[in-house]
């Protein structure tokens, strides 16, 4: 009831488009693109036309953010340089957010005047063991970003059952620490060539309660609760947002770098039409047009 109460019975849906797919030097034991567990094969990623291409599509399609989404060791000036792109492509009020791997002030600043409103980025479970970053370069990343006026999108995540409820809890008040505007919960999907498949995953109720917990911990601090992926128990219990991730390449899959069009909704991904219909059959009013909740330097 809080997040209904809270959010008017609203639900939105934000879009990813993961721009490349290449053998990734940080080898997190949950990454299909990891270098060290020798899934790519070939090194593939769009053109700028086809990132664009994909973004206004994902706007017409009822979008309501466009998350870009790169590897860790994706050149910066190429990413700033389709960014700039699509930012001239798509309506003027529809929020970006950027998902890229640590940067500093000035990249920050660049982010900001670029025309995103936001980034992703988090502390991940486990990181810096589970993970080849270092802990303290993704805080100081989250910390430049909100330095420079961007709006923070966190999650708790991957989540897989040998995290502890204290390890979770610290995550959620991680985010709400740094002020992010929107909270989520992801739970990890095992892929079987990769070191931490063995553990298996969580259930979908599991899911469910990390994500009321997170709700509650976060309060009214937030503008929007998200899960991921998207699935029902999860919107009754306290998420009103989702992610469509049917263009580009996802880390959460088998890479299989002959189809460059990297469409994951033949898999793991749902349509933005299906988490539209998902968020209503949960009792949702899905929102038309651009998201409130990252204002970034729009509100600076």
């Amino acid at each position: 009831m809080l997040t209904r109460r809270q959010y008017n019975d609203r639900g939105e849906v934000y879009a990813t488009i993961g721009i490349n797919l290449w053998p990734c030097p940080k080898s997190c034991a949950f990454c299909s693109f990891g270098a060290d567990w020798d899934l790519v094969k070939a090194r593939v990623e769009f053109t700028l036309e086809e990132v664009v291409s994909r973004a206004k599509s994902l706007e017409d399609e009822g979008a309501n953010a466009i998350f870009l989404m790169t590897t860790a060791d994706y050149p910066f000036d190429r990413y700033i340089e389709i960014a700039r792109a699509v930012r001239g492509a798509v309506s003027a009020k529809m929020p970006m957010v950027a998902n890229i791997g640590d940067f500093g002030y000035e990249e920050a600043k660049e982010l900001a005047e670029t025309g995103f409103q936001a980034v992703y980025h988090v502390h991940r479970l486990r990181e810096g063991k589970d993970t080849g970053l270092d802990p303290e370069e993704r805080l100081k990343t989250i910390k430049f970003a909100r330095d420079a006026g961007l709006d923070l999108s966190y999650c708790v995540e991957p989540i897989g059952p040998e995290h502890t409820p204290e390890e979770l809890v610290a995550e959620m008040f991680r985010g709400k620490q740094f002020g992010a505007v929107n909270l989520a919960c992801m739970w990890r999907v095992p892929i079987p060539e990769l070191p931490l498949s063995k553990l298996g995953r969580i259930s979908e109720a599991a899911l469910a309660k990390d994500v009321a917990v997170a709700r509650i911990v976060a309060g009214d601090s937030i503008k929007a609760m998200g899960v991921h992926e998207p699935r029902t128990l999860p919107l009754f219990a306290g998420a009103n947002q989702i992610y469509a991730q049917t263009a580009g390449f996802s880390p959460r899959r088998t890479p299989d770098s002959r189809e460059p069009v990297g469409d994951t909704s033949k898999e793991k991904g749902y349509s933005v039409k299906e988490c539209k219909t998902l968020l209503r059959e949960a009792g949702y009013i899905p929102l038309q047009g651009p998201t409130k909740v990252f204002q970034g330097n729009w509100s600076s």
